[in-house]
């Protein structure tokens, strides 16, 4: 049997790196941008260092820097981008009022639904915008069902795209009423290439696998065996799980300005090497304007996850 290729991992960190590294440069040019802009003060806006896999947060910011930059030069619209590495900062700063949009995942969403304006999201469009989760197994290995699993290796993606994985976990678990995972696998192993995760159960090493059906559909086109050995023993709604969102009451013309700024940039940068390396960053094909519906599955299965651990379920369906 040969080794199938991986070159799935080409998004991996490595592309991401090289992007940030195509972009890097660019000078001290906010003040200068503010003096000239027309639409007064900048959008503050947060980034989650959690969309960053395995990229330095220092070539992050000088990466967005050149992207803010572009934005004005294109828009005439000012940004104050912040990276922050904990989702506390991002929840302090917007409790504060210090915030106008945020890009985030939904976990980092939920706790403060409260103070964002679900109804004009600008998130992941087409068929790439939706995400979902497989566990994976050998077609002819014996294993079926998710119960066949007790006492058996899982290995888990560790990736950004990820956030939720453990929360539907979780709720597969509870709802069998087969405890928690450290109780039920006999391990769960975690790595963040594709291949590590996914081979080791094509070769028999490993039981089962969680992780993106985006991934594993590009595994498949690329290595055929992989489709045809391999069978999915669950499967997650389809979530949207990163999105930028604006607080509430935010009105200025800088709000429409980014919106089209946000969309338009990516039409524009999916033309160019680094442009697609940036979209391999931060995983995206394309952004559309989407509305609070597009979150119910994600928050269904929060929810859900919360109800299994016995949580109290939080207000995240308020917009």
């Amino acid at each position: 049997m040969t080794k199938p290729t991986t070159a799935t991992e080409t998004r991996g960190a490595a592309s991401r790196r090289q992007a940030f590294g195509l972009m890097l440069g660019a000078g001290g040019w906010l003040p200068q941008a503010l003096a000239a802009a027309d639409g007064g003060a900048p959008v503050r806006l947060a980034l989650s260092e959690s969309m960053l896999g395995g990229v330095n947060p220092n070539d992050a910011r000088a990466a967005m820097t050149v992207w803010t930059k572009r934005m004005f030069e294109d828009m005439n619209i000012v940004l104050d981008p912040k990276l922050f590495s904990t989702r506390q900062e991002i929840h302090d700063r917007a409790r504060r009022g210090q915030l106008d949009a945020m890009v985030l995942n939904a976990v980092e969403y939920r706790p403060i639904a409260d103070l964002l304006d679900a109804s004009q999201l600008v998130a992941p469009g087409g068929a790439a915008g939706m995400e979902q989760y497989l566990i994976l197994a050998k077609r002819n290995g014996g294993i079926r069902q998710l119960s066949d699993l007790k006492g058996r290796r899982l290995n888990m993606l560790k990736a950004p795209k990820m956030c939720v994985a453990d929360a539907w976990l979780s709720t597969l678990l509870e709802e069998r009423h087969y405890g928690p995972a450290e109780q039920f696998f006999g391990s769960v192993v975690t790595d963040a290439k594709f291949s590590r995760v996914v081979l080791p159960v094509f070769f028999g090493q490993a039981d089962a696998c969680l992780t993106t059906k985006r991934g594993f559909d590009t595994m498949c086109e690329l290595n055929p065996q992989v489709a045809r050995d391999l069978i999915a023993i669950a499967s997650s709604p389809a979530m949207v799980l990163v999105f930028c969102i604006f607080r509430k009451n935010y009105i200025s013309v800088n709000r429409e300005k980014l919106i089209k700024a946000l969309i338009k940039s990516v039409s524009t940068l999916l033309t160019t090497e680094a442009g697609r390396q940036l979209a391999t960053l931060f995983q995206f094909d394309e952004l559309a304007i989407r509305d609070a519906g597009c979150l119910a599955s994600v928050l269904g299965v929060l929810d859900a996850a919360d109800r299994a651990n016995g949580k109290p379920v939080a207000g995240s369906q308020k917009g």
